[in-house]
């Protein structure tokens, strides 16, 4: 069925896809998702993986499909829109040639599954266009500046590190904890960001030791760090989803007698190994910016019509996708173009409980720089069970 999907999207498109309400005047939204149809699709539009399906398309497809069931319910509301929807990998329509159209002179929301050089691109568009532009999966500012206009959904590393260091204070102080990560560049300013934290004029507060394992690391490299009379808390100190598996998968090796609570990075949460037998007794800790306990009735009846439209189930991406159109779409009709200044309408909500907030790079700015979403959860995994902490 994604497949079918797959060639709705390239016989409907090639630049872009519209799905219009039926009513009068419309909002008109702009919505940019890495779908890859260029490598999907020859020249003569055959599909090129036969009964497969192109791995590189799932994450945008899976937002696409939620963005659509939110554009249906908008629609069915009476809400009148209009949806531009873009391929980011579209070679022969790049985004860089997509921004300078006389289109963006009438959009007034843009929403966009995007990452690096095409976020920037999309926040200088809206900077200059004056178009609110909803930053749906990417957890960093890019480094912009006075642009009010950016409204990032996925707090930025620091942001997850700050909910994640404010547990370990409240909960494990009086705890064995190491820190382990890999000795390079990207830990380094994991590592950088985690010890700031940590500063205090009396010295660090929380007393842990950080440790750099060698690459084919085993659970004799971590055992001897740990005390078998105490519990431990072992920190992963990087954000490679692979290193964090191994160090997982490792610890399942301990035994009795030690004691280990496992401390994750928000990249855990696509790490399908956690629900693995062995780590079923080992309490694993991450932060996420989405949590969806399943039991509202909204995600109860996305979940039925997903499935009778894709038989699967729904990732988290898709759920994203429709809470993210659904919410920001209201957003829109309700307070139109002073919508960055009424990010928090709570009789909005679906399922996340957003916090946005003004990010001023100097303390004398007049003007945000963007808007960040702080509200970080904290999951615990145990037991085969995902729960909320914070």
């Amino acid at each position: 069925m994604r497949i079918n999907l797959l060639f709705i999207i390239l016989t409907a498109s090639l630049g872009f896809t519209t799905v219009k309400g039926q009513i009068t005047t419309r909002q008109q939204v702009a919505i940019f998702v890495p779908l890859y149809l260029d490598s999907a699709f020859d020249i003569s539009s055959s599909y090129r993986y036969g009964k497969n399906f192109p791995k590189q398309s799932i994450n945008g497809l899976e937002f696409f499909e939620g963005a659509q069931f939110a554009m249906d319910s908008i629609h069915l509301e009476g809400i009148n829109a209009e949806y531009h929807v873009f391929d980011t990998r579209n070679a022969s329509n790049p985004i860089s040639r997509i921004v300078s159209s006389n289109l963006f002179d009438s959009i007034n929301l843009i929403i966009g599954s995007v990452s690096g050089n095409e976020y920037l691109l999309l926040a200088d568009l809206a900077k200059r266009k004056k178009i609110p532009f909803i930053s749906a999966t990417y957890p960093n500012d890019g480094g912009i500046k006075s642009n009010p206009q950016v409204v990032m959904v996925n707090p930025k590393i620091n942001t997850h590190l700050q909910a994640t260091y404010n547990h370990l204070l409240k909960n494990y102080a009086g705890n064995k904890l190491i820190y382990l990560r890999r000795n390079n560049f990207a830990d380094d300013r994991v590592f950088d960001v985690f010890k700031s934290l940590d500063s205090s004029a009396s010295g660090g507060l929380l007393k842990f030791k950080p440790v750099n394992l060698p690459e084919a690391f085993s659970i004799n490299d971590i055992q001897p760090l740990l005390d078998s009379m105490r519990q431990n808390v072992i920190i992963c100190g990087s954000l490679d989803e692979n290193f964090g598996r191994d160090l997982a998968l490792a610890t399942s090796n301990l035994g009795k007698p030690y004691q280990v609570t496992l401390i994750g990075m928000p990249t855990w949460e696509s790490i399908k190994e956690l629900s693995k037998p062995e780590l079923k007794a080992i309490p694993i800790i991450y932060s996420s910016s989405f949590y969806n306990p399943g039991t509202e009735k909204w995600t109860i009846d996305f979940e039925t019509a997903y499935r009778k439209q894709s038989f699967s189930k729904p990732s988290d991406m898709a759920y994203r996708g429709f809470e993210i159109t659904y919410y920001f779409m209201h957003l829109l009709q309700k307070y139109g173009t002073t919508l960055n200044q009424n990010l928090t309408d709570k009789s909005i909500k679906l399922i996340t409980d957003y916090d946005f907030r003004p990010i001023r790079w100097t303390r004398d700015a007049t003007t945000p720089d963007y808007y960040e979403n702080k509200r970080v959860y904290l999951l615990k995994h145990l037991n085969g069970m995902t729960t909320p902490l914070y």
